[in-house]
């Protein structure tokens, strides 16, 4: 069991590092009619709207890597990976609302702008979650201190 669970924690750590490389969040504008949508994406340390990067975007990108350090740290406590694995759903938890807010926000705000607008969740916040629940079945089958 001390394999496996060093596995999934090792995984859940990698997924949520690799996570804040990935889209977060996705919108395509049209701010115009006679011109193609822009892309508005967040990652975990960079916002670019279009080819524009944006100096004062918010750096997801810092909590999920100090969880998935801790995370990480779990290899030898149970405990540890157990704070590991609820700091790293804190983090994504709070991440999720965020986005969920801006997203509504940018479809409810805009739609009259571009009726074709598109907005959504990125594949860095689903993986957020998956290594979220690999960090929990690591605790589960982690042996006991």
């Amino acid at each position: 069991m001390r394999l496996l669970s060093a596995a999934l924690l090792v995984l859940a750590a990698a997924a949520a590092v690799t996570a804040t490389f990935l889209p977060l969040s996705e919108l395509l504008i049209r701010l115009a009619p006679d011109q193609p949508q822009t892309a508005y994406v967040t990652t975990g340390w960079s916002t670019h709207f279009g080819g524009t990067k944006d100096e004062h975007g918010p750096l997801f990108g810092i909590p999920a890597v100090a969880a998935a350090a801790v995370v990480l740290t779990g290899l030898r406590w149970r405990k540890v990976a157990f704070a590991g694995a609820a700091a790293l759903a804190g983090v994504t938890g709070m991440l999720f609302v965020y986005l969920l807010n801006a997203i509504s926000f940018h479809k409810e705000g805009n739609i009259a702008i571009d009726p074709g607008l598109q907005a959504g969740f990125g594949d860095g916040v689903w993986m957020l979650i998956a290594a979220t629940v690999l960090a929990f079945g690591a605790v589960v089958v982690h042996p006991d201190d």
